[in-house]
């Protein structure tokens, strides 16, 4: 009996708690005007319930702020209850339903639904549609650029008198999302003040430079983000339960927004290939070049600079250098970029040899761009340049001079050898003692005289020999040449000079095998040494282009100088071992 009591007492309590559980959605205020906002919540009574999914509407942006949970306790009765709230915000005047949304609680599901309204007040200048108070047009400088060709884009923001902004702006999105080299940076150019159908707008000017990388047709319409700024002791309250409520005493508050646009279809057209020129190096707009030759007198095998400049508004960071024809009386090195502080410039430089004295001039250079503005190509052609090149000396080629044998060898003869009898001794002796004569050091000193007349022979012989073989003399002098280059690059190596290392690199290398070759100064080149070495030829090609390009400043020229020190002297020493 007590059993079924407490069974029926148990399911009245359930029922009375689920009678009891309740959901609800309100907003407030339901009436307000355009740049006002309202609060909606969705509160459970006596039960547990999500957050619900708001769908998105055009013209209310609905925000989720947050739960708030709250307990009461009246006439011995306990209640609870968990209000989720968002904050919305009117972009267009009109009449809104939110909803129906369905909320599901401890004891069933509910359909949910608010209705709110916002109105255009005649004698209010802040209730207006969004587009009347608040714009932003975009413009291009060309109505048709080029590839390539750079093309200012100008976005002014209007804002009307009267409206407080905190001058922050963001480009949200409505931007071409490929084809565009690089992404645009705005900068704000300027403001001003415009009156616009009989109201004054304040007008920021921000502005951007764009390039294609294709033709075709981009179209631009920036959504431009700001931030609003109201005092909030001029709107509503809604309460101490209002999540707001802070801002009544005096605070203000910002309000992003998202500005409608115009739409900017921009035609690239692209660069034209009938016309183009074999110097065309890719240039894109209105170009200047200029050349510099320097030094103008040196010797074979000496470098010469030449350095290029090229400024103007264009595609200035996709120009390769203009080329020099090539030459068989000079080597040429390819061109480097060289850094300048001229944001409308860029520099190049090359380092030329002249082989031989024959060399009177250096060849004209020219460079070809597409100027947009006359949509035709051009070339500027500078040169050319007048040189005196002097023949290089041949003192590493020098001959050692022949000198005749002047050892004559002489026979005298001096008599015949007389042998004495020796008396009998009065007294044998028996000793373990050598006798003087008889001893070691005796008789290699009687060698003596034989062994100096065959080093002098052989010395002899070595020096007739190399007197009459330059060849065979240049290439016995080889490691001691270069050995004094090579204590010059470890000394530089030790001081960290690299310009001093990479000369006394060459020189080492030169010296070498210039000697080991019988090759005069100006024949030293790596064509020359392959053809007569074919071992480790590999790392014969790495040290001459390695220590040449480095000599003239192209590369890292401090990461592995000491391993390329290294190299050098191990090669050094395989070629030692050569037969020929």
């Amino acid at each position: 009996m007590k059993t079924t009591t407490l069974v029926l007492a148990g399911s009245l309590l359930w029922a009375t708690c689920c009678w009891a559980a309740d959901v609800r959605m309100t907003i407030e205020p339901a009436l307000i005007s355009l740049l006002d906002r309202a609060v909606l919540k969705v509160e459970f009574i006596d039960c547990k319930g999500d957050a619900l999914d708001i769908p998105a509407m055009d013209g209310l942006d609905i925000q989720y702020r947050g739960p708030q949970s709250k307990y009461n306790f009246v006439n011995g009765k306990t209640s609870s209850s968990i209000t989720h709230t968002y904050l919305v915000t009117p972009s267009k005047v009109g009449d809104y339903t939110i909803g129906p949304v369905s909320a599901k609680f401890t004891g069933g599901q509910k359909e949910l639904s608010a209705k709110l309204r916002v109105i255009k007040k005649a004698d209010d200048q802040e209730a207006q549609q969004l587009s009347e108070l608040m714009f932003s047009e975009i413009s291009s400088s060309r109505e048709a650029p080029h590839v390539h060709e750079p093309f200012d884009l100008e976005l002014n923001v209007h804002i009307r008198d009267g409206i407080q902004i905190d001058g922050n702006f963001s480009i949200r999105g409505g931007m071409p999302e490929t084809g565009l080299d690089g992404d645009l940076e705005w900068r704000i150019a300027g403001r001003d003040r415009k009156e616009i159908n009989g109201s004054i707008f304040n007008v920021y000017t921000l502005t951007t430079t764009a390039k294609t990388l294709t033709a075709g047709t981009f179209s631009f319409r920036p959504e431009v983000q700001l931030n609003v700024v109201i005092p909030r002791q001029q709107r509503r309250s809604w309460g101490f339960d209002d999540p707001f409520f802070g801002d009544m005493f005096g605070r203000q508050e910002t309000r992003p927004y998202i500005l409608e646009c115009n739409e900017l279809k921009v035609e690239v057209r692209p660069v034209p290939i009938n016309g183009r020129p074999d110097s065309y190096t890719g240039g894109v707009g209105v170009f200047d070049f200029g050349v510099e030759v320097s030094p103008r007198k040196v010797k074979a095998g000496e470098p010469i600079t030449i350095r290029m400049r090229i400024s103007g508004r264009g595609n200035l960071e996709k120009i390769t250098p203009p080329t020099l024809e090539d030459d068989h009386n000079f080597k040429l090195y390819d061109a480097r970029s060289v850094a300048t502080q001229n944001p409308n410039e860029i520099r190049f430089e090359q380092v030329v040899i002249p082989k031989s004295d024959v060399v009177t001039n250096i060849p004209p250079i020219s460079f070809s761009y597409f100027n947009t503005k006359t949509t035709d190509f051009r070339t500027i052609t500078q040169g050319p340049f007048p040189v005196m090149v002097e023949a290089a000396p041949q003192q590493a080629a020098q001959v050692i001079a022949t000198m005749p044998s002047t050892i004559s060898q002489k026979t005298e003869i001096l008599g015949r050898d007389i042998v004495y009898l020796k008396p009998l001794p009065k007294r044998w002796k028996n000793t373990a003692d050598t006798a003087w004569h008889r001893t070691t050091g005796f008789k290699i000193l009687l060698a003596l005289p034989a062994l100096l007349v065959g080093v002098v022979a052989v010395a002899t012989l070595r020096r007739n020999t190399l007197a009459n073989n330059v060849a065979l003399a240049r290439r016995q002098q080889a490691p001691k040449a270069a050995r004094k280059h090579i204590q010059r690059a470890e000394a530089a190596l030790r001081k960290q000079d690299s310009t001093l290392f990479y000369e006394a690199m060459w020189d080492a290398l030169a010296e070498y095998f210039g000697h080991r070759l019988n090759l005069a100064p100006g024949e030293v080149t790596l064509p020359a040494v392959l053809a007569r070495v074919d071992d480790d030829s590999g790392a014969i090609e790495t040290l001459f282009n390695t220590i040449e390009q480095r000599r003239y400043g192209f590369g890292d020229r401090h990461d592995d100088s000491k391993a390329l020190l290294d190299q050098l002297t191990a090669t050094m020493r395989k070629c030692e071992r050569m037969k020929r």
